[in-house]
């Protein structure tokens, strides 16, 4: 078994917020089109403020005390901020295990040297696209193209952990097979996002235009998993598809507890002070500056074993490829059907991939 996710279990069981999350700010350089999160200086001061390092420095101190070992850093874009680095720089010394994520394009030597004296786990960048004409459809910047991949570069070429994050809608869903070339190139993992969140957290209504269709990005998601796997990964993932497809009506019913380490053994902190099980789950997070820590992180206990899936979703086959959670469902009354529409796409996507390639 993976080493971190035994420690990840082992502390679900006792309750031990071993793993943390912090988003430094909402704000972004960069205007994603689909994004949950982002909000402008003007739009930050409506809805609170941020905290400051030393609130944050504070947080972190609770935390490892706590228990916490791993820690992501996230925002908006967490290198905005002019503190970054010596909030960065004071959680490693904690003794944390860091991580960050990032679109890279306020990748600076001074970053990389901060990154270089107390290498994370993992750096995850955020590549919205393979060119300057898609990154200003996609993020409004067409600059940032060029300095995403450059901070990309930097951070390699220091010897650095990069992941490539990618996430695709229909202003960016023909760059895919360039954005996974540069990674295979460049020898660095990548992964896409199978699911896209409204943007239940900027105040602004969804951009449906941009959006893919439930089916639509279960065709993407079987396209951009066949280029990235290798061949025997490719069949025993059609194995399981076949086997899915064959049982998916007779499963027999298993537990509708959430499965995900949210309020478990791990947590989330926004950038104005709410402490959240999952930074997907704001309905269930309390602000910290009307109880501390170990009081929240408690009474996350109770407030996760009340989270049930839906009764048809926590049954069925297809789980084990469906990216359902209980901050996708919301309710557990609730089946997502997007998400069935998904999941029947790629596996119809993916089969036929498969025959081809034979």
């Amino acid at each position: 078994m993976n080493i971190k996710k035994y420690v990840f279990q082992k502390a679900a069981i006792n309750h031990i917020p071993v793993s943390g999350t912090f988003e430094l700010t909402p704000r972004c350089n960069l205007s994603c089109e689909m994004c949950y999160i982002r909000m402008s200086p003007a739009e930050e001061a409506v809805f609170g403020q941020e905290l400051t390092a030393g609130e944050w420095l504070s947080l972190g101190k609770q935390a490892v005390d706590a228990g916490m070992v791993y820690l992501l850093i996230t925002g908006g874009e967490p290198l905005l901020r002019e503190d970054f680095t010596d909030i960065y720089t004071s959680m490693a010394k904690m003794g944390v295990i860091m991580s960050l994520n990032t679109n890279a394009t306020l990748v600076s030597e001074n970053v990389v040297k901060c990154f270089v004296e107390h290498p994370p786990e993992r750096i995850n960048v955020t590549l919205y696209g393979a060119s300057a004409d898609t990154y200003e459809k996609v993020c409004g910047n067409a600059a940032g193209y060029r300095a995403a991949f450059q901070g990309v570069r930097m951070l390699k070429d220091s010897g650095l952990p990069v992941c490539i994050n990618t996430t695709f809608t229909r202003n960016n869903a023909t760059d895919m097979e360039d954005i996974v070339a540069f990674a295979k190139k460049n020898n660095i993992p990548i992964r896409m996002t199978s699911y896209l969140f409204p943007p239940v957290r900027c105040g602004r209504k969804e951009n449906s235009t941009c959006v893919l269709t439930p089916e639509e990005h279960g065709k993407l998601g079987a396209a951009f998993d066949s280029i990235t796997m290798d061949s025997n990964r490719r069949q025993r993932r059609a194995e399981i598809l076949a086997n899915i497809s064959a049982d998916a009506v007779a499963q027999p019913q298993e537990s509708r507890a959430a499965k995900c380490m949210a309020g478990r053994s791990a947590f989330w902190i926004t950038w104005d002070g709410h402490m959240l099980p999952c930074g997907m789950l704001p309905h269930l997070g309390t602000s910290l500056r009307k109880a501390n820590f170990t009081q929240i992180w408690t009474d996350f206990e109770q407030t996760i074993k009340a989270q049930m899936l839906p009764e048809k979703c926590s049954s069925c086959a297809k789980k084990i490829l469906c990216p359902v959670c209980i901050a996708v469902t919301q309710s557990q009354n609730v089946v997502p059907d997007a998400l069935c529409w998904y999941c029947d796409s790629y596996m119809a996507e993916f089969s036929t991939i498969i025959k081809n390639k034979i």
